[in-house]
């Protein structure tokens, strides 16, 4: 069989099979990223689609951040306390390295939820100033994110700044309970009477929601390809095998000749 296999006719169709098999396989790697990426695509818009929620019906002070609160829009009253207000060094926007204003919102329930209520360029910035924060009750909205993976080795920085938001490092700087996770405020309302200061920091783009997904009838016909790269071989080796059998049984047709 290795013999027959070895013949340059068949060695020559075998490279074309592998050529042929290199782009199915392609065509299906191909596929399962498009089988991806809408499938992401449209579990985003589901996402998105989705109404806000209270905060208490997602996530709870102390407990651990569940997969269904990532990129959750939620609705969150409480205060602001203005002396627990950190910003969190390193944040990119528009292209811009800056800081994120991280307030201290004391929910009705009790708990502290670190709110990133905007970015400014420069620590200095004047609407980095704890004041700029609402007083009095408020109501907030906005997307809930886990918490930062934390900075190892990170240089010290100036109180009040941190390298990461990370609810295990501000529980130390804001007491207990509060919230594993944070949240990105799109909407401040405070309540009647209550203040806001004219100078606010700039709004955080809330991230986009990465949960997975595949487009099946994409994924299948990945598959397709895949099978169809298979089965080139398996036709390779089936005419190779028809023709060793062939060979074999042409010496006993001359004999009976």
């Amino acid at each position: 069989m290795l013999r027959t296999a070895l013949q340059p006719r068949w060695l020559a169709l075998l490279g074309a099979v592998v050529v042929v098999a290199v782009a199915f396989g392609w065509l299906g790697s191909w596929q399962l990223g498009v089988a991806r990426d809408r499938g992401a695509e449209k579990a985003r818009r589901e996402v998105a689609a989705r109404p806000p929620v209270a905060l208490a019906q997602v996530l709870q002070p102390q407990q651990p951040f569940a997969t269904a609160a990532d990129g959750r829009q939620v609705v969150a009253r409480g205060s602001y306390d203005p002396q627990r207000q950190v910003l969190i060094a390193h944040r990119l926007q528009g292209g811009t390295d800056g800081w994120w204003v991280v307030g201290a919102l004391r929910t009705d329930a009790g708990g502290w939820l670190p709110a990133v209520r905007g970015w400014v360029p420069s620590p200095d910035d004047p609407r980095a100033a704890a004041g700029t924060a609402p007083t009095g009750p408020v109501e907030v909205r906005g997307v809930l994110q886990p918490d930062d993976a934390p900075v190892e080795d990170a240089a010290p920085l100036p109180d009040g700044q941190l390298a990461a938001l990370d609810a295990a490092d501000l529980v130390n700087r804001w007491g207990s309970p509060i919230y594993n996770g944070f949240l990105v405020v799109t909407q401040e309302a405070p309540a009647s009477g209550a203040t806001l200061s004219a100078v606010q920091p700039e709004r955080v783009p809330p991230p986009k929601p990465q949960p997975g997904g595949l487009a099946w009838r994409n994924a299948a016909y990945a598959v397709q390809w895949w099978v169809f790269a298979g089965f080139a071989f398996v036709l390779w080796w089936k005419m190779v095998r028809q023709d060793q059998l062939e060979q074999r049984a042409a010496p006993r047709e001359k004999v009976s000749v």
